[in-house]
């Protein structure tokens, strides 16, 4: 399972096409006024502006290489304001092997970037978007409904519908953060809430619409 194609809304659209074209310095193709497309790797990344909601937010994380994770937090230090948890600006995560830092977008998601120990390249660079958030509280029926695509937790842990689930397949290091509402993002004052979205993998469309109604369909 890999990520084809993400769309977020945002209040903020000219900010953050701003901050991913220069910030971030990543390649920028505008659809039309109210809509655009971030290359992020190997991941299309398109925000779109919101009308019916206020102020929606995210997440989601960025793959960077594992032996450039150092001088790639020395630069975005530099000008990114990082997010801490317990005092730390970066975290490691031993299950995963991979180390990683935060960041808010002029929308206010919480965008991680992650150094995963198979991520070794000779540049710094992005690769792809290998984590995305997904709210909602029928997070059973969800889970229910994409293992028909052979989309099982990581490790086969013990599927928990209250908290965070790292949905995926044994093929790629991509997951759906499948989690209710109302569960503090790490790295965040901010908790989760369900907004507008679409995932977009090789295999199905998953998607959640305005109307608080979630979608499972064949790619």
């Amino acid at each position: 399972m890999k990520f084809e194609s993400i769309t977020l809304f945002t209040s903020e659209l000219d900010e953050t096409l701003q901050f991913y074209e220069e910030i971030l310095e990543c390649p920028v193709t505008v659809i039309n006024q109210d809509a655009f497309i971030v290359k992020i790797g190997e991941t299309q990344l398109q925000f779109r502006k919101s009308d019916e909601v206020a102020q929606p937010y995210y997440h989601f994380a960025i793959d960077i290489p594992y032996n450039h994770f150092y001088k790639m937090k020395e630069h975005y230090q530099n000008i990114l304001f990082l997010l801490m948890e317990d005092g730390q600006h970066t975290a490691y995560f031993e299950s995963f092997v991979a180390h990683a830092l935060y960041f808010n977008d002029p929308s206010g998601n919480i965008v991680e970037l992650i150094a995963r120990v198979s991520n070794i390249t000779d540049e710094p660079e992005f690769t792809r978007i290998s984590e995305i958030g997904f709210v909602c509280n029928e997070t059973n029926a969800i889970y229910q409904a994409l293992s028909d695509y052979k989309i099982a937790t990581f490790e086969h842990a013990h599927f928990e519908p209250c908290a965070l689930n790292f949905l995926g397949d044994a093929n790629d290091e991509s997951y759906i953060l499948l989690i209710p509402e109302d569960r503090r993002w790490l790295f965040s004052d901010k908790h989760s809430i369900a907004y507008p979205i679409e995932i977009k993998t090789q295999k199905f469309h998953l998607s959640y619409d305005v109307q608080h109604r979630w979608h499972v369909s064949p790619a």
